[in-house]
C-alpha cells in the first residue's frame, strides 16, 4: 500500500513549463508525491516507487521523476516513510527514518563525567525503536562536525528531527537554519534555539535531597555542582538550594560551590575538600556520581567525617544515598516529542516552547545515615 500525507495541500500550479521550479516562497504547504506526479505526467504510485529506486520502474522514468522532485525541493515525510513497506525480491524492505541525536562531548571518553549521557541515549534509542525510528548519534566538536558541516550532513541525509542532547556549556555550540528542523532539547538551555525541552527536575531534586538530609539530622548542608551544569539548566540547582536555605537558621547556611567548566576529578576533589573544611560542612549534595570518592580523595571519611548524597544516582544500590532521576525516561520523552512534531509535517521552532520535567525519587544509602 502506498501512503501519502493526507494533511498536505497541493502546491500552486506553475505558470511556466512543466519543469519550471516554483518559487519557494510562493508554494503553500508541503510538496507531496501527487504534486510531483502531476508535473511528471505519471500516477502518484509510480512516483512513490521511483523515489525508492524500485526495479519495476524504468531507469529513465526514475531519473525524470527524481529531477522533478529535486526541482520542487521535495522532502519525504519520515512518518509516512516509516509506514510504507514494499516487496523486493520476495522480502519486505523498510528503512526506518532517522533522528539526529547531537552531543558535544565524545561519550567514549570521560566515563565518570558523562555516564548520564549513556542513560539519556539508551532511553532515546529504546523509544525510537518502539515508534519505528532509529537514532543516529552525531558528535559536534573539534575534529568532528561544526555548524556548516553539520547543516550539510543533515540536509544530505534528510534528517529533519533533531535532539540536542545535554550539550555541555564550555563545549562546542552550533547554529543551524532552525526553521528547517523539528528540534527538542535535553537540558541544553544555553544553546539555541528556544525549542521544547525535556529534563529531570533539578530544582526539585535539590529540594528533595536537602529536606531528606534535614530529616536525617544534618544542619550544615552544602551544594556542589558544576558551573556548566548550572548554565545548561538555567541555574535550577541554585534555585532549589536557595529556597531550602531560606528555611534554616542563618548560622547554618553554607555558600554554594561551583566547579569550573570541565573540571577534572582531582581539581573537583581539591576544591571540595577546602570548601568543606572552611565552612565546617556536615553533609554535601553533589550531582557527581562519585561524590563519596571525591571526599575520600580530599582526606575525609564518609560518612564519619562528612555525609554526602548524589543528586544524579545512576545505579540502584544501597551504598550511595541520593536522588535517582529517571534519565531513561527523559531520553524517551525527548524522542516521543520530536516524533510528534515530525508527524505534523511542519518544520520550524514553535513560538511557545514547552518544558517537560521528569520527577525523581530519593534513595537512602550508607553515605547518609541518620546523624547521632
Amino acid at each position: 500500500m502506498i501512503h501519502d500525507d493526507p494533511t498536505s495541500r497541493p502546491a500552486p500550479a506553475s505558470s511556466g513549463t512543466a519543469l519550471d521550479r516554483p518559487a519557494k516562497e510562493d508554494r503553500k504547504g508541503r510538496v507531496t508525491i501527487k504534486d510531483i506526479a502531476k508535473i511528471a505526467g505519471v500516477h502518484f504510485t509510480t512516483v512513490s516507487l521511483a523515489l525508492r529506486n524500485h526495479p519495476s520502474i524504468p531507469a529513465v522514468t526514475r531519473n525524470k521523476i527524481r529531477a522533478v522532485a529535486d526541482r520542487l525541493d521535495y522532502v519525504p515525510n519520515p512518518v509516512f516513510s516509516a509506514l510504507t513497506h514494499f516487496h523486493l525480491n520476495g522480502r519486505v524492505r523498510a528503512e526506518p527514518p532517522r533522528i539526529a541525536y547531537l552531543v558535544n562531548q565524545p561519550l567514549e571518553t570521560g566515563p565518570v563525567l558523562y555516564r548520564h549521557h549513556d542513560a539519556f541515549l539508551e532511553g532515546a534509542r529504546q523509544q525510537a525503536r518502539v515508534l519505528g525510528y532509529e537514532v543516529e548519534l552525531i558528535f559536534v566538536g573539534k575534529g568532528r562536525h561544526d555548524s556548516q558541516s553539520l547543516e550539510e550532513y543533515l540536509k544530505k541525509e534528510r534528517l529533519n528531527g533533531v535532539v540536542i542532547a545535554a550539550f555541555e556549556p564550555g563545549g562546542e555550540t552550533i547554529s543551524l537554519q532552525w526553521n528547517d528542523y523539528n528540534v527538542v532539547k535535553i537540558n541544553s538551555l544555553h544553546q539555541e534555539p528556544l525549542a521544547p525541552m525535556v529534563a529531570n527536575d533539578q530544582r526539585q531534586d535539590v529540594r528533595l535531597a536537602f529536606q531528606r538530609m534535614l530529616t536525617l539530622g544534618y544542619r550544615r548542608i552544602g551544594l556542589a555542582v558544576g558551573q556548566g551544569d548550572e548554565e545548561g539548566t538555567e541555574y535550577r540547582y541554585s534555585a532549589g538550594y536557595l529556597i531550602e536555605q531560606s528555611s534554616v537558621p542563618a548560622g547554618d547556611r553554607v555558600p554554594q560551590l561551583l566547579f569550573p567548566h570541565q573540571a577534572t576529578r582531582a581539581a573537583a576533589s581539591s576544591l571540595m575538600g577546602a570548601w568543606v573544611r572552611e565552612h565546617k560542612i556536615e553533609a554535601v549534595l553533589c550531582n557527581w556520581s562519585i561524590t563519596d570518592e571525591l571526599l575520600a580523595s580530599a582526606g575525609f571519611r564518609v560518612p564519619e567525617d562528612v555525609a554526602c548524597a548524589c543528586l544524579c544516582l545512576l545505579d540502584k544500590n544501597k551504598r550511595l544515598a541520593g536522588v535517582y532521576p529517571n534519565l531513561h525516561m527523559v531520553g524517551a520523552k525527548a524522542i516521543s516529542l520530536v516524533t510528534t512534531m515530525l508527524k505534523s509535517g511542519d518544520r520550524d521552532v514553535p513560538e511557545f516552547a514547552s518544558r517537560t520535567y521528569v520527577r525523581s525519587y530519593w534513595q537512602d544509602g550508607e553515605t547518609a545515615p541518620p546523624k547521632r
